[in-house]
């Protein structure tokens, strides 16, 4: 096939010398998608995830498992919809691809839904919490109770996470001098679970750790689910150390949490969790109780200084009745004198 003429390549071929802002340049990348036949009325069948929703608009995530895509669906159009959507719900949704030009962000903005069912993701998760809990690892009786001052904390991560500077600045803001020790893991996609399991399984032969916090930032389900499996609950349930979760920054239901001995909702409650602060410790345990000691002793100290004073009226009242003591003392004392007296004038001596 011969070249186009080249006024006919700048017609359609950018000029690769032309410098875009970034509002040109998304605006032609709506102008592609809008002008793209396949991207309109496109029907997709995927799961519901990351469900959330305010005054304006519906907003999900639809994954199959390996992939995902944003979804939008604007609050009147839902209402009318009636379909009900819940995470873990599997629907075949049908409407067009569209792209945010401020945000610079591609979703899909449906028209229709239809509700299949349950998907097989949220199915496979609930099927083993149930079998997990009645093995019992998520009773309260397994759970092991962290040192108040452990002298060193592991921490299962990624080391290019935020999760990871998230935690040892809350540690170290409460307690400076204690040790950190950090183990890298993959905390998403399919070697996520053996990644993180083999972390938490190093850690705890360690004899020098006393804790393990093992955690990630946020994340849609999809991101999240290596902490669904059981692999890393059985690592978790199996460690002999304290296991501290801090996954995402939600409070989300996860498996891993169930089976932890304690479950944070942030990387930074996990580290500061972990890290008492002795000054904390001592005004809220420390100075409670020396107060009540001190409140005790003044108590048995009045009743002992109550009971002598008992005690002396007692003697007073068993004592026999008369004059006291001193005045009989004291006529003896005058009549010595007195007979002093006459012998001296017997004597002549006065």
């Amino acid at each position: 096939m011969a070249d186009a003429p080249d006024t006919e390549r700048q017609a359609v071929e950018p000029d690769a010398r032309e410098v875009l802002s970034v509002s040109q340049l998304n605006d032609r990348i709506a102008s592609v998608i809008q002008n793209t036949p396949a991207l309109n009325g496109v029907r997709c069948i995927g799961e519901v995830t990351d469900l959330h929703q305010n005054s304006t608009a519906l907003y999900f995530t639809l994954t199959d498992g390996d992939a995902e895509l944003p979804c939008m669906i604007w609050a009147n159009r839902y209402r009318e919809m009636d379909a009900g959507l819940e995470d873990g719900t599997e629907v075949i949704l049908e409407g067009d691809i569209d792209y945010w030009v401020e945000g610079g962000k591609i979703d899909l903005k449906p028209w229709e839904v239809i509700v299949v069912g349950d998907g097989d993701q949220a199915a496979a998760v609930e099927r083993l919490r149930s079998e997990l809990e009645e093995r019992g690892w998520f009773d309260d009786e397994q759970k092991q109770q962290p040192p108040a001052f452990p002298e060193r904390v592991g921490v299962v991560t990624s080391l290019r996470g935020d999760a990871r500077y998230d935690i040892q600045n809350a540690i170290h803001g409460q307690d400076p001098t204690l040790d950190i020790l950090v183990k890298d893991a993959t905390v998403q996609g399919s070697n996520a679970p053996t990644s993180i399991a083999n972390g938490i399984h190093h850690l705890d032969r360690s004899e020098d750790v006393d804790a393990i916090i093992v955690g990630r930032g946020g994340g849609s389900d999809s991101n999240l689910q290596a902490f669904n499996t059981e692999r890393v609950a059985e690592a978790i349930f199996t460690a002999n150390t304290p296991i501290v979760t801090a996954i995402g920054h939600t409070d989300d239901r996860l498996i891993a949490d169930q089976v932890a001995d304690v479950a944070t909702i942030t990387p930074t409650a996990a580290g500061e969790y972990t890290a008492n602060s002795r000054e904390e410790f001592i005004a809220s345990e420390i100075e409670p109780m020396e107060q009540q000691l001190e409140t005790a002793y003044e108590t048995f100290q009045q009743e002992h200084e109550h009971e002598q004073e008992l005690a002396e009226a007692v003697d007073e009242a068993a004592a026999p009745e008369g004059l006291p003591p001193i005045y009989y003392k004291a006529a003896i004392g005058m009549l010595l004198l007195l007979l002093l007296i006459i012998t001296a004038l017997w004597l002549g001596v006065l």
